[in-house]
């Protein structure tokens, strides 16, 4: 049996009136309990792409499966009711407690009352909101990152195979956002969904993405990788100039010291640089490039000057 839960196969999306696509064709297979994330700049795509698997935009072209079912062949209403659906706006109804609205998909399904009431106290729960003071409240009174949460446990009320999200933390203060990360990849794994995330950030992709999947010019993928694989190697220089600096240092945070063997000798010549390079800059060619002494570059030959990564780190820090 396939573990392919999602598979898009040369959709594309071409508004009237537009002269190129919002989409360009694009196949891709995301498997089962995987969390892929499109990233890439406004207008690339990612989500049209997002909002065509669930049917809240109509592709113009191709056929897209969930757990080998066409989406065509179903209900778009019907079909929404079992897909998770958070945004950056959260979009809780103002109206109805936070109860109310994380019940409401099991109720338009028909649940019986006890059980919707048991699935919200334990969703709340999971999204670390204790539903006896926060289960009454309205979404006025809760902070954004609370708000975000309701959101989260909303759209896994129904228990969904699917979950798509759209810039979900995008409109929260960093600190906040941070932790919202955290707790989110904590929860998944343990419910081992099938999400598929949406962000501009490439640190947010980075870090949340079992496979990542880059956006670019023209609406086209320009790779589907996994985080280490696209900061190891970046397709072509767009991906390149996408991650910007600092891809080995980010290459860092996906490696644990467990899993690293011992380099074989190299006799490296040490690197030279502008006495104007900054610290992090150098650091970065140095990871990169595996060199261990840097020579900073004086105004003559004599007055070059040459700093171990030891010292450099040293240097650095004591300032």
């Amino acid at each position: 049996m396939s573990d392919v839960m999602i598979r898009l196969d040369e959709v594309h999306k071409r508004y009237d009136g537009q002269a190129g696509d919002a989409v360009a064709p694009l196949s891709m297979e995301i498997r089962e309990g995987e969390f892929v994330v499109f990233v890439g700049p406004s207008g690339c795509g990612k989500t049209t792409t997002l909002r065509m698997i669930n049917r809240m935009v109509e592709p113009s072209g191709g056929r897209i499966w969930i757990d080998g079912r066409d989406v065509t062949d179903v209900d778009p209403d019907e079909l929404r009711k079992h897909i998770g659906y958070v945004i950056q706006q959260v979009g809780l109804i103002p109206h109805l407690t936070v109860a109310a609205n994380v019940g409401l998909v099991p109720k338009l399904l028909g649940w019986q009352r006890d059980r919707i009431e048991a699935r919200t106290a334990e969703l709340l729960d999971l999204v670390g909101l204790d539903p006896a003071a926060f289960g009454g409240r309205y979404p006025k009174q809760l902070s954004g990152g609370q708000q975000q949460r309701v959101g989260v446990a909303r759209a896994l009320a129904a228990d969904p195979p699917v979950m798509l999200m759209d810039e979900p933390f995008g409109a929260i203060d960093p600190i906040t956002r941070a932790r919202l990360q955290e707790e989110f990849l904590a929860l998944q794994r343990r419910i081992r969904k099938t999400i598929v995330f949406v962000t501009h950030d490439v640190d947010e992709a980075l870090r949340l993405g079992d496979r990542v999947a880059v956006f670019g010019e023209g609406s086209r993928l320009v790779q589907f990788d996994t985080p280490l694989g696209i900061l190891t190697n970046p397709a072509d220089d767009y991906v390149r100039d996408f991650l910007g600096s600092g891809a080995a240092v980010r290459r860092l945070g996906l490696l644990n010291v467990g899993d690293l063997r011992k380099p074989e000798p190299a006799d490296r010549l040490p690197l030279r640089v502008s006495s104007g390079d900054s610290v992090h800059s150098v650091l970065e060619r140095m990871l990169r490039d595996g060199a261990d002494r840097v020579i900073i570059e004086g105004e003559s030959t004599e007055d070059d000057r040459e700093l171990t990564l030891r010292e450099l780190l040293m240097a650095g820090s004591a300032r």
